[in-house]
């Protein structure tokens, strides 16, 4: 089988587009999984520090509850949370990287998984997540969301049709 760029068939913009969109969100989710598995306690201790100080004021200042009371209750959420990231990451990095060969298949598993990490994503930001977590949940959202318009605007259908047919025709 052929690459695209052998095919004949001319290289889409639109699918260009799609698969660094979802290059950057596969990376930012990459980032999240591997910064949480090396430093999760130090995150998640400012974390529940800034909380305590912040939310938690009654709790803290009665001296019930500390940041390192808290910390062993959420490292395990969140290095299951880094594990599914994990996951998520390396499907739409290698989904990302087949939509930019214009395989169909490829744009339809990028579309499963940048719904997928969204959601994730959407769901991190209204958590008690630390600040540059949140900020790759944005990075993330944002790139799959706009990822998952871009592969399937005409441009992008296009490309995929002209790249079977170059295909067949080979």
């Amino acid at each position: 089988m052929s690459s695209y760029g052998s095919t004949g068939a001319p290289r889409s913009r639109m699918l260009t587009v799609a698969g660094v969109l979802g290059l950057v969100g596969a990376l930012s989710a990459l980032l999240w999984g591997v910064l949480v598995l090396v430093n999760g306690q130090d995150l998640i201790r400012s974390a529940a520090q800034d909380y305590l100080q912040s939310d938690g004021g009654d709790a803290a200042a009665g001296g019930l509850v500390t940041a390192d009371d808290l910390v062993p209750l959420a490292v395990d959420s969140f290095n299951s949370r880094a594990v599914l990231w994990l996951g998520i990451g390396v499907i739409a990095l290698v989904s990302a990287g087949l939509v930019l060969a214009a395989r169909n298949w490829a744009r339809i598993l990028l579309t499963v998984f940048a719904v997928i990490g969204a959601l994730l994503a959407a769901r991190d930001l209204a958590d008690l997540d630390p600040t540059l977590l949140k900020v790759f949940d944005a990075i993330t959202a944002i790139s799959l969301l706009a990822a998952l318009v871009v592969v399937w605007l005409p441009g992008s259908n296009a490309a995929v049709r002209a790249r079977k047919a170059a295909v067949a025709t080979a």
